[in-house]
């Protein structure tokens, strides 16, 4: 049981180390483009803050979408306030996560000499995947399934995988596109503390697809192999 659990993870704490490191010396090397604070912390602390929330809600998803599939303890011992409960923890993470992006740019903010016509039109050109992909998800798929509500109801395991709207394009839309909104902080902001945060989310949230998405299911649920491959966010 704990081998599925753990299956892959640990390359996700190697590669997630190595990232962490890279931040780490970016901010040694360059310590000016790190200044500023917010609310009385440094935009240092901000960022690390952020890389925090990231891992708290990667590994959070990890462990319970892991846990679940193989033993069905969530939904088995709270039924039916399991997925409730998990779903509002997630939300507050995911949330958390955002928020520190943001509230990084504002510490960090006006840091690049970015003329404001390029950080509108940068914005802009970012929006448009995201607003489009925002949009497909709530039509077609539903954040509740989203946040991973296959592995708590049959229901949701039982759907084939949507092939509307951007996802019509780009099967893998949402770890494409998806991460291009984690960049809109620091480009509307000009703050290169923000972005550092907003590349390590976007290639950690990479390391969650191929260390916890990929890997196949427990083998009690072996027939939805190939629903269980395509890819959800986070």
């Amino acid at each position: 049981m704990l081998r599925n659990i753990f299956e892959k993870q640990d390359w996700h704490f190697v590669l997630l180390a190595l990232l962490a490191v890279s931040v780490n010396a970016i901010m040694e090397f360059f310590p000016a483009y790190f200044s500023g604070q917010f609310w009385g912390l440094h935009a240092k602390t901000w960022l690390w803050i952020g890389v925090i929330s990231a891992i708290l809600h990667q590994l959070y998803a990890m462990i319970i979408w892991r846990t679940q599939l193989e033993t069905g303890w969530l939904s088995t011992t709270l039924p039916p306030l399991g997925y409730i409960a998990y779903y509002i923890d997630y939300t507050m993470l995911l949330t958390a996560r955002l928020s520190a992006i943001a509230l990084t740019a504002v510490a960090n903010r006006d840091v690049l000499v970015i003329p404001e016509a390029a950080r509108w039109i940068t914005v802009l050109t970012l929006a448009i995947p995201v607003s489009w992909l925002l949009h497909s998800i709530l039509k077609y798929y539903g954040f509740k399934r989203l946040a991973g509500a296959d592995r708590f109801e049959t229901a949701y395991r039982d759907q084939s995988w949507t092939r509307k709207g951007i996802f019509r394009i780009v099967p893998k839309a949402i770890y494409v596109f998806g991460p291009l909104v984690f960049y809109i902080p620091g480009f509307l902001l000009a703050s290169p503390a923000s972005l550092l945060l907003a590349l390590f989310n976007h290639f950690y949230l990479w390391i969650h697809y191929y260390c916890t998405e990929l890997p196949p299911p427990p083998p009690f649920i072996s027939e939805e192999k190939d629903r269980f491959k395509n890819s959800r966010f986070f």
